[in-house]
């Protein structure tokens, strides 16, 4: 379903292209959220844990689709460990996100590539 919607949504030409892309995409100016609820624990996921850094399963996304086309790709939302928790913690982390949607303005974009870092064959500047 998501892969029929960024085909028909994030388009070839119009939002990246040619030297369309990252900072230059055509979505630059806008900011992206990605949010996720996993049955993991917050302990699994990092470096040298179980699965592995979190940011590894979600580059593909923030990178190679977000960033891609220009968004200012925001920090992940977690929730963690969801279908084990107590209600009382799952209201909570509905609290978080509320209090994370009304401060995204505060918000630092994660790094990703600009164009000016790169000559016009897209090799490093040094």
């Amino acid at each position: 379903m998501l892969k029929g919607w960024i085909d028909r949504v994030l388009v070839s030409g119009i939002c990246y292209g040619g030297k369309r892309f990252y900072d230059q995409g055509g979505l630059a100016g806008k900011k992206a959220l990605v949010t996720v609820t996993l049955g993991g624990r917050e302990h699994m996921f990092g470096e040298g844990a179980i699965h592995g850094p979190l940011e590894d399963m979600l580059r593909p996304l923030l990178r190679g689709t977000l960033a891609y086309v220009g968004f200012d790709v925001l920090e992940p939302f977690v929730a963690w460990h969801v279908p084990y928790i107590s209600d009382e913690a799952r209201q909570q982390f509905l609290v978080d996100y509320s209090q994370r949607l009304q401060h995204l303005s505060d918000d630092q974009p994660l790094v990703f590539p600009k164009l000016a870092e790169f000559d016009d064959k897209l090799y490093p500047l040094r």
